[in-house]
């Protein structure tokens, strides 16, 4: 009785714990954005841009000094020189500026890392998926070699179609110690995206598995992560949705920025102030009389409108980088939908006929063999014919997902 509560304990427990090493995606990529060095970096140039705010003010230091007006005596002097309060106040607007323009950067960084890590992701899922294909085949390629010499030790086939299917089995046997190894590789490297964690298990390839359950914006239809190839096809493409693209909201505020600092250089066109102390006369010179004060005239005028002329231009510049990312976004998006419908095409005529066909080929083509109605010529490349379809429904399965993650990453997503 005893024994038995021990083993139902064990068996409660190493259930959970075995769930527990299943990785997902989303997994993956909270992880990564907690953990990489990138997103790191990103978060700590918003706070330098946050603290930097502060200086914005940026008083001139003021002047301490000492002469001797009369030549009787030195005497201590203050001076302070003002810029236009307008100016401060425009300073801390780009400051500001350049706080929402660091948080847009960050934003940009951790789109392109989730990128990085469901593309690493759906790799993997791919090569688990061609690797269990090849060793069955592998597995299937042995056992026809091993009976192929047992058919010619009893005369039942010569030594050329002994060694065909033994060349045969060789191959075969490579290409699974190619995609293993392959496998290794991708796990190595996505592993190394979140800082060296073990990828013992992840979710098996699918038409579903990388799409976020927040899809697209609402108004489109494929929010839903069951979307099908017909809405994809009816999808229309509407440039007010690139917004939601981190490098476009990137040039966006790119664009204010560059407005702020047009008003900055304006406002340096304002006058400038200085007040100061300093006893200029004899040493019972009154109080009053001490003091100075001055404006600075901006008569340079060509400078400042110079200045002013330089940082329109480069807001007309931006301006005219951000319309080419929105007409390239647009024409991307439906480059990708376009790819997405085709390979969900393909994903339904195999799901519905080629996968069938190729496990019903596989079967007649051993039945045939043992029957002996069948040369080995036709019966390998049946087989090839076969495991070819189901390689290729990987490919189509990796290249619906992939347009999808290429659209998550088009819209921030």
């Amino acid at each position: 009785m005893k024994f038995i509560l021990v083993l139902f304990a064990v068996c409660l427990f190493a259930q959970p714990s075995a769930a527990q090493r299943v990785l997902t995606v989303e997994d993956a990529v909270a992880a990564a954005l907690q953990q990489h060095p990138s997103a790191k970096a990103a978060i700590l140039e918003v706070e330098a841009k946050k603290v930097a705010e502060k200086a914005a003010l940026n008083l001139s230091n003021p002047e301490i000094n000492a002469e001797s007006p009369t030549g009787e005596f030195y005497t201590i002097g203050v001076l302070q020189s003002f810029e236009f309060p307008t100016v401060y106040k425009r300073q801390k607007q780009v400051a500001q500026a350049e706080t929402a323009l660091a948080q847009a950067g960050a934003a940009m960084s951790q789109n392109e890392l989730r990128y990085q890590i469901r593309s690493a992701y759906l790799d993997i899922q791919t090569l688990e998926y061609q690797t269990s294909t090849a060793k069955k085949r592998d597995s299937l390629y042995q056992k026809i070699a091993a009976a192929a010499v047992r058919q010619m030790d009893a005369g039942a086939i010569d030594f050329l179609q002994k060694t065909l299917l033994e060349n045969e089995a060789g191959k075969a046997h490579q290409t699974y110690k190619t995609t293993a190894q392959q496998l290794q590789t991708s796990k190595a490297i996505l592993s190394s995206w979140l800082n060296g964690a073990a990828i013992d298990s992840i979710l098996p390839l699918s038409a579903d598995t990388l799409f976020l359950s927040a899809g697209f914006v609402h108004k489109n239809p494929a929010t839903s992560p069951y979307f099908d190839a017909k809405n994809l096809a009816t999808l229309s493409i509407n440039t007010a949705e690139a917004a939601g693209n981190p490098l476009i909201r990137y040039t966006q505020q790119e664009i204010t920025l560059k407005e702020k600092e047009v008003k900055l250089a304006q406002s340096k066109a304002l006058p400038n102030f200085s007040v100061g102390y300093m006893n200029q006369g004899l040493r019972n010179t009154p109080l009053d009389y001490r003091f100075r004060a001055s404006i600075g005239v901006p008569l340079w005028v060509g400078q400042y409108r110079a200045a002013t002329k330089s940082a329109q231009t480069e807001s007309q510049a931006v301006a005219a980088r951000l319309e080419a990312q929105i007409q390239a976004h647009a024409q991307a998006t439906q480059r990708l939908l376009s790819e997405a419908v085709q390979a969900k095409w393909q994903l339904d005529y195999y799901q519905q006929t080629a996968l069938p066909r190729s496990q019903s080929l596989i079967t007649a083509a051993l039945r045939l063999n043992e029957a002996g109605q069948t040369d080995y010529i036709t019966f390998l490349r049946t087989l090839d014919e076969a495991y070819a379809i189901q390689s290729e429904y990987g490919l189509q399965l990796q290249a619906f997902e992939n347009a999808k993650i290429q659209l998550l990453f088009l819209q921030g997503q």
